[in-house]
């Protein structure tokens, strides 16, 4: 489940939440909560619903005895409390070049064809991306091969890099 689907009012969050775990543990099924970064974060004096709310998964989550995956990107901005809690942290480091080239294949090669070269697609490993990244530029690429009536080709996939390094740039 997503930790969106949990709301953010604190006596909301406790009773979905407390359900989720009840019926984790009645079923032997292991939980996974994704995206729950605003559980997590290190609290802070000037944001007490959202501290409300982080002690509510402390209290929930200290008492659970099942198995239990939790996602977040923001691992920097944890709680210290949470170090107690977490019996085992895994880390995925950054995609590697071979890595970026084999999902940079795969998602340009889903359905229609592409005209793509190898040596375009080294080019586009080299940039450093993840895979659901790589994903949307593909999708979206895709889209506006769609728009164009063509195969989707390279000047695609450099529209969509040029612009959303533009928004990451801020320009």
């Amino acid at each position: 489940m997503s930790a969106a689907e949990l709301g953010d009012v604190a006596q909301e969050v406790e009773q979905k939440l407390d359900c989720a775990l009840e019926l984790s543990t009645r079923w032997g099924a292991v939980l996974l909560l994704d995206e729950c970064d605003v559980f997590l974060e290190r609290r802070t004096t000037s944001d007490i619903k959202r501290n409300k709310l982080v002690s509510i998964f402390f209290r929930l989550l200290e008492y659970f005895e099942g198995v239990m995956f939790l996602t977040t990107n923001r691992v920097s901005a944890f709680d210290p409390a949470f170090e107690s809690r977490i019996h085992l942290t895994i880390h995925y480091p950054n995609l590697d070049y071979t890595s970026r080239l084999h999902i940079w294949k795969t998602f340009v090669n889903i359905g229609d064809e592409s005209s793509l070269s190898e040596d375009e697609l080294d080019e586009l490993a080299s940039v450093e991306l993840n895979g659901r990244q790589i994903k949307n530029v593909v999708k979206t690429a895709r889209l506006l091969a769609t728009h164009e009536k063509t195969q989707l080709a390279m000047s695609h996939i450099s529209t969509v890099l040029r612009i959303k390094k533009g928004l990451a740039g801020g320009s």
